[in-house]
């Protein structure tokens, strides 16, 4: 019998994803569920300092850190399992195609409608309200539970409440979680940022292995993840 990749309901690494995910055996990873950099240069409006968002997202000028992480979520995943990558609109022809370069195929482009939409150009463009979240396979998975139509409604995390700039909602990740995972299944997110889809795991009653490269936000997702435990402290392995 192959002993386990991990020997705790909640696994998070601190350090560059990549040469973290080399290093795990294939076919370890049962679901995975991520929000990398989009590769357009993001910076929150907020561009002045000593706010908590001011500064620029680790990796996000271009869609290299995507082209280099597909190949390692695909040899990690299990036969038959599934992964949900959002992006930006601007670039979802490109995340398509390096999904289908690294051996996933393409099944649908979910439209996450957020209730609300967003600054940008006022006068010369009409407000964005949705974000896309591609699901791809690795085999054939089944859905678990209810066949979902490819438009999420979920609202926007409020500025009040954001532990990221780019934070997804729990109740968004949680759809994601449910519908391709069972209990005690291992789900995957290399750029967990703040830990929200940690958390969303914990809700779920599923097991976690996370990645963030940024320091905060690294410090920021261990300890939410650790006050969310029921457990309290499940990661003690943590690094």
């Amino acid at each position: 019998m192959t002993a386990p990749a991990f020997d705790t309901p909640l696994h998070i690494h601190h350090g560059d994803c990549i040469d973290y995910l080399a290093g795990l055996p294939g076919g370890c990873i049962d679901l995975v569920v991520t929000d990398p950099p989009y590769g357009i240069a993001y910076k929150t409006g907020h561009r002045t300092e000593p706010h908590r968002f001011a500064r620029e997202i680790e990796n996000d000028r271009d869609l290299s850190v995507v082209e280099a992480v597909v190949p390692h979520l695909y040899r990690l995943l299990k036969n038959d399992s599934a992964c949900f990558m959002f992006c930006a609109w601007k670039r979802q022809d490109e995340v398509a195609e390096i999904l289908a370069g690294g051996g996933f195929t393409v099944k649908n482009r979910i439209v996450w409608d957020k209730g609300t939409t967003t600054a940008g150009d006022l006068k010369g463009a009409f407000g964005y309200q949705y974000e896309v979240l591609m699901f791809a396979t690795k085999g054939a998975p089944a859905i678990r539970g209810k066949r979902w139509p490819d438009v999420w409604r979920h609202m926007r995390v409020s500025a009040d409440k954001l532990h990221h700039q780019n934070e997804k909602p729990v109740p968004l990740l949680e759809q994601a979680v449910l519908s391709m995972s069972d209990p005690g299944d291992t789900v995957l997110d290399p750029f967990m940022g703040s830990g929200s889809t940690g958390v969303a795991c914990l809700n779920c009653g599923r097991d976690f292995v996370g990645c963030e490269i940024d320091p905060g936000y690294f410090g920021v997702a261990r300890d939410r993840l650790d006050a969310e435990s029921a457990q309290g402290r499940m990661f003690a392995g943590c690094f």
